[in-house]
């Protein structure tokens, strides 16, 4: 069976099992929804007679601010956890050590159940998106072949990240402190809801060892600004540097962790 086709499998699988349970299906997208919601309202009250000069580089709309912001970190959530997840759901259904005896190597099973987290989660902020745009009138420029290519690019660097995350709960089966810290780190520092400019310098100099701090940057002057890649190449050659660290990184300590796991025999066990 060839790569592609196992993909396909795995993907179909994914939508199967997700609309097999419509109501959380539904009661995840509008959860979501009203999450994002809240935030638009807020923008609309705080724009009432103001104006953000630090989001001048990001086309000035607090709205557009805070969706991207929050859009995003549900892609970062999607990098580091849907590796640890995959390998969660399989030891719970009692399929890993099946899958492991099988054709599909263990790196292809964790590609696949990230490709198809992926693909659900861009239908669903695709469709969130969407609507918020439609409803308050959001004014954007974009230029979507480098946002995808931004998107993308922050995804592969955050799943080095996901991958030591992955290595660690093999060994340790609960609690992850390589996620929870890069993940509240994340959403504190690298301007999600707020311009870096504003943290204390102190904090600010912890914000540029964060991925999604230049990710959510150049995301944000694509969708919003329609800026080209000459506009954005600092950011974009600071995630490729990046990435070279954190997925070689990311490897060695899931390597690591999987062999520690299978030695004790442990690996299927949650």
């Amino acid at each position: 069976m060839n790569f592609l086709r196992k993909l396909w499998i795995f993907i179909k699988r994914g939508f199967v099992i997700n609309f097999s349970y419509k109501t959380y299906a539904i009661l995840g997208i509008a959860s979501m929804l009203i999450g994002v919601l809240r935030f638009g309202f807020m923008a609309t009250f705080l724009e009432e007679g103001n104006t953000f000069p630090m989001l001048a580089p990001y086309g000035g709309d607090l709205m557009a601010f805070l969706i991207t912001g929050t859009m995003y970190m549900s892609y970062v959530s999607v990098a580091l956890d849907s590796f640890k997840n995959s390998i969660r759901s399989e030891q719970t259904m009692g399929t890993l050590e099946y899958l492991l005896m099988s054709n599909t190597p263990l790196w292809q099973l964790l590609i696949f159940n990230g490709i198809n987290s992926f693909i659900w989660t861009t239908m669903n902020v695709g469709v969130i998106f969407l609507f918020l745009v439609l409803i308050f009138n959001i004014q954007m420029t974009v230029n979507i072949t480098l946002s995808l290519f931004i998107l993308i690019l922050s995804i592969i660097c955050i799943s080095g990240i996901g991958l030591m995350s992955a290595g660690v709960i093999m060994i340790t089966k609960m609690g992850d402190p390589i996620s929870w810290v890069f993940s509240t780190l994340s959403g504190l520092l690298s301007g999600v809801l707020y311009p870096i400019s504003i943290l204390p310098v102190w904090l600010r100099s912890i914000s540029y060892f964060l991925p999604p701090t230049y990710a959510l940057s150049a995301l944000r002057k694509s969708l919003l600004t329609g800026a080209t890649f000459v506009d954005v190449k600092n950011e974009i050659i600071v995630l490729i540097i990046m990435s070279l660290l954190t997925i070689p990184l990311g490897l060695l300590l899931f390597r690591f962790g999987f062999n520690k796991a299978r030695e004790t025999g442990s690996l299927i066990e949650y």
